[in-house]
């Protein structure tokens, strides 16, 4: 970190009632995954251990926070927020008296990693900097309207223009001068950035991840499920292992009773588990009519049942336990035959191959087995 001597706050306004929301419960107290929005989000601050407290501006009815597990957290502290963000980010300042970094983030962007806010302290540097935040590309056709008639009025180059994300930091004195001289025209920034750009501030910006979205209206909540598969088979006689759709060469083969691609079986499973939906053998079964099936076409059928469901696959996790071959040496091939079959990017692939170091039936090179976890998202 470039700016070793002084304290680091996080101020994650939480005072929004969330009109575009259009719900009755502030969109902060919506669940996902069995986790409050804006629990989720503080809990990857705390994750940090250079963050000294984590200041949460309420709202004036707001009766939920202080009843949550987290608000007992004694670097959590809530206090009043004000009628707009500037406002309530404004409070949150009073409580940090000497001059020291401050990380804003929006309680309703939960899904910022915690290498994000330590790449934003550590890249922040107060001698060049009044703030850093991150940005992304528009990829989407930019269109300036008519506000009263939704006609487009123009096309507008979106090269040279990029999203707004938070987390965004900068000096607690910089951000306080800032607000305050907004407010004193009655101007109400969006961000913080906004507030010191008004005041000639210099604002640099890192790229920025696009699952770091804003949860702004109900549709912006994805709801994600998770399962696990396992398969496994014994080898015989032939001329290669079917693994994640590519055929590894060696003189062996699954012993099985379609073409025993151990990866795909193992993440089918994983599919059908995450939405309670049984198990491969429930829809493939040992039948005269998937005898010799590849794992490809039937990861394909059951691909199809989840979309059915409303849901696709957004990442896999892939153990491959086995002796010899070594898959190290394929496993560029197979990853790029996972990304044909599963339409992920590769960096949504996780893709690790394993010994049992010599013990039992894998051990003694007789067979090869594999566990999968998979996640959906709505």
């Amino acid at each position: 970190m470039k700016n070793q001597s002084k304290k680091v706050y996080a101020i994650i306004p939480s005072a929004g009632s969330g009109t575009r929301f259009d719900a009755t419960l502030p969109k902060q107290y919506f669940n996902i995954n069995e986790e409050l929005i804006v629990e989720k989000t503080i809990h990857q601050f705390l994750k940090i251990d250079e963050i000294e407290k984590i200041i949460v501006p309420l709202g004036e009815k707001d009766k939920i926070f202080s009843n949550l597990d987290i608000a007992k957290n004694e670097k959590v502290k809530s206090i009043l927020g004000g009628k707009t963000r500037a406002e309530s980010v404004l409070n949150a300042l009073e409580n940090i008296k000497e001059n020291s970094l401050v990380v804003v983030h929006d309680a309703v962007r939960p899904f910022i990693s915690t290498d994000m806010i330590k790449n934003l302290i550590k890249n922040f540097d107060e001698k060049t900097d009044d703030a850093l935040i991150y940005g992304i590309p528009i990829y989407e056709a930019l269109k300036k309207i008519d506000p009263d008639t939704f006609s487009i009025k123009k096309s507008v180059d979106r090269n040279k223009y990029y999203l707004a994300q938070t987390p965004q930091i900068c000096l607690s004195s910089v951000l306080e001068e800032s607000i305050n001289f907004c407010l004193k025209d009655n101007y109400y920034p969006g961000d913080e950035s906004e507030a010191i750009e008004k005041t000639g501030g210099k604002i640099r910006f890192l790229p920025g991840h696009r699952s770091n979205i804003k949860i702004t209206v109900q549709e912006d909540l994805l709801d994600e499920k998770i399962g696990n598969g396992f398969d496994s088979h014994r080898f015989s006689p032939g001329d290669g292992l079917m693994i994640g759709g590519y055929k590894v060469p060696c003189e062996y083969k699954f012993d099985a009773h379609s073409d025993g691609d151990i990866v795909l079986h193992a993440l089918i499973d994983s599919m059908l588990g995450s939405l309670g939906l049984g198990d491969i053998g429930t829809y493939f079964p040992n039948t005269e009519k998937w005898k010799d099936s590849e794992g490809k076409y039937l990861f394909e059928l059951t691909n199809e049942m989840i979309q059915e469901k409303g849901y696709s696959l957004s990442q896999v996790d892939i153990i491959v336990i086995l002796e010899e071959p070594k898959l190290n040496n394929f496993r560029e091939k197979i990853i790029a035959s996972l990304k044909n079959i599963t339409g992920l990017k590769e960096s949504n692939i996780g893709f690790k191959a394993k010994t049992s170091e010599k013990m039992g039936f894998i051990g003694n090179n007789e067979g090869a087995a594999c566990f999968v976890m998979a996640k959906l998202k709505k």
